[in-house]
């Protein structure tokens, strides 16, 4: 579901981390390069780690939501790529502006986003879902 939300928002390349090597085809596509920036949502530590090693040397990661672990090593992973690590729990009030603008701007559908939609009297079952990570995203609404 999630490659499919990442085509229909225009994703330009999709890849399929249950059926090739993530780092092994951002490299490919970068022609052995890395990205420029990358962001890494899932806090998912195999994700995590590929984030890191797959931007390029001078890149910027960035680690957005909390959950999990990760391990790097430290020199050849950030230090000598000159990598610089960012992690982001929130939006500052100027960054939140920023997001609402561009997704007006570029007349974003939103409810797109919104696969679930529960009532507070299923939350258990909202945060049971939202643990296996295999949907987009959901909502929890007041009765």
């Amino acid at each position: 579901m999630r490659l499919e939300l990442a085509k229909y928002f225009g994703a330009d390349e999709l890849i399929n981390s249950n059926e090739q090597d993530p780092i092994s085809a951002i490299k490919d596509l970068t022609n052995g390069e890395g990205a420029h920036k990358t962001l890494e949502a899932s806090s998912a530590p195999s994700a995590r780690k590929a984030a890191v090693q797959t931007v390029r040397s001078w890149g910027i990661a960035c680690f957005v939501g909390e959950r999990g672990e990760v391990t790097l090593d430290v020199s050849p992973d950030l230090l000598r790529r000159q990598v610089t690590l960012v992690g982001s729990w929130t939006f500052s009030t100027q960054g939140q502006s920023e997001c609402a603008e561009f997704v007006a701007e570029n007349k974003i559908d939103v409810e797109k986003l919104f696969t679930d939609t529960w009532s507070l009297d299923d939350a258990k079952e909202a945060y049971e879902k939202f643990d296996k990570q295999t949907s987009g995203k959901g909502v929890i609404v007041p009765n």
